[in-house]
């Protein structure tokens, strides 16, 4: 797999190879952290397209539903409160329900007589609204502009919102006005091409079909909120979707079961290791709070009472448990060593080449750790994958970054990395 940027953020120009294990290293604001942002991104934003056009246009003819009752409940004197208590919930979502299945199934032909049918169906529910011919109609033409509505356009508009959300609506270039940005991913001779002005997608083009999930790790304290109670509104994107994985409704991890199994006996080496660091399970009480039950101790810890480092071992755990994270899937660790000590950074690069060994994870990695670059330079060694590791360096120049692959003189990262420990040498012999 191959990603190619142009003109994107703080990056101006970059051509990565992203299988297997992916180190990115080098200074602050550099655009390290843009590479696993961009991946996640473009993997989220695609990945299950179909179902994400079918959601929005069911996201919309909910709301244009709800709104015509309304205001229909309001013209018969019925008062808001009144309206939400008889209408809003058993009336607004059944009859919604009912017109989102007959879009679906393709009974839109006529969406007047559509619409009319479901009316008369539910008498009971509309009798003291003032429904007439006119909602018939206003309801048919809100719901024919919808249908009318390509799926290529709301396939951009979806793309778009991936990338503003995950970039915080600065995708573009802050050095340069009116910049065209491009993506490029390549899988096995196949491409998948974004073009963006101005932080919206313009043009797409696609003979890919994306079915992995990409996951962004940057944040430990993201276990915390694995409860019911947690604000997703203001979390952010990358943030939001590890919470949804982690918390996985009982359905999906009944359907994943099977899987989980195999997954477990075929990952029993980074279980040993989990098991032992970690030191238990995690559990869920009634109360949807988490826990982690081990025999060190009398209770169970209430995760959010676990250390920094327990809590990034405790992540992936969970993880790999509940199903979510599945084989061939793309795994975005962005500086994991700065929650680590030197013991538990080694700890970490192993598994995480264990992972990719064992699971075939495209694995990218973000690091200002000579500690963590040389454990995974090691590890890969020894579990005998340094073939299907790519280490870069990314560069500022100027206002702009460019990432170079040095795969073959890893010793430019090192360099980078200890010269700010050379410069305290230097600064520590005048002082003798």
């Amino acid at each position: 797999m191959q990603l190619k940027i142009n003109n994107v953020a703080k990056i101006r120009e970059a051509d990565i190879d992203i299988d297997g294990i992916t180190v990115i290293a080098g200074e602050n604001n550099t655009g390290k952290s843009t590479i696993g942002k961009l991946i996640f991104a473009i993997f989220n934003s695609m990945s299950n397209m179909e179902e994400k056009i079918q959601q929005e246009k069911n996201n919309e003819i909910d709301q244009i539903i709800s709104l015509l009752l309304q205001n229909y409940a309001v013209q018969s004197g019925l008062s808001p409160v009144e309206y939400r208590r008889r209408y809003e919930l058993p009336l607004r979502r059944r009859f919604s329900e009912q017109v989102i299945k007959k879009v679906q199934n393709g009974n839109v032909r006529d969406i007047r007589k559509t619409i009319a049918e479901l009316l008369n169906a539910y008498p009971n529910f509309f009798k003291d609204l003032d429904i007439t011919f006119e909602f018939v109609e206003e309801c048919s033409e809100k719901l024919e502009s919808i249908l009318n509505v390509s799926d290529r356009k709301i396939m951009v508009e979806v793309i778009t919102r991936w990338f503003n959300q995950v970039f915080e609506n600065q995708l573009s270039p802050l050095s340069e006005e009116a910049v065209t940005s491009k993506l490029e991913l390549i899988i096995k001779e196949q491409s998948l091409k974004f073009t963006f002005e101005e932080d919206t997608c313009v043009e797409w083009d696609s003979n890919i079909n994306l079915i992995h999930q990409a996951f962004y790790i940057d944040n430990p304290f993201v276990v915390d909120y694995m409860s019911s109670g947690y604000i997703r509104a203001i979390m952010k994107t990358t943030d939001s979707h590890l919470i949804k994985n982690l918390r996985r409704e009982e359905e999906d991890i009944f359907d994943s079961a099977f899987n989980t199994v195999l997954v477990k006996d075929k990952l029993s080496e980074v279980y040993d290791m989990l098991k032992n660091i970690v030191g238990g399970e995690i559990i869920e009480s009634p109360d949807r709070e988490y826990y982690l039950n081990s025999n060190q101790y009398a209770r169970p810890i209430n995760i959010k009472n676990l250390s920094t480092g327990l809590k990034s071992f405790a992540l992936i755990k969970k993880l790999l448990e509940n199903g979510s994270l599945k084989e061939k899937d793309v795994l975005v660790l962005d500086e994991p060593e700065i929650h680590l000590h030197p013991e538990w950074q080694l700890a970490y690069a192993e598994l995480i080449v264990l992972l990719q060994k064992k699971f075939d994870l495209t694995i990218v990695i973000t690091t200002h750790s000579p500690y963590f670059l040389d454990a995974i330079d090691v590890f890969s060694a020894k579990h005998e994958v340094s073939d299907k590791v790519n280490y870069y360096l990314a560069e500022n120049d100027g206002k702009v970054s460019y990432l170079k692959n040095v795969t073959d003189h890893i010793d430019a990262i090192y360099k980078k990395l200890s010269d700010p420990m050379q410069e305290l040498e230097n600064i520590r012999s005048t002082l003798r």
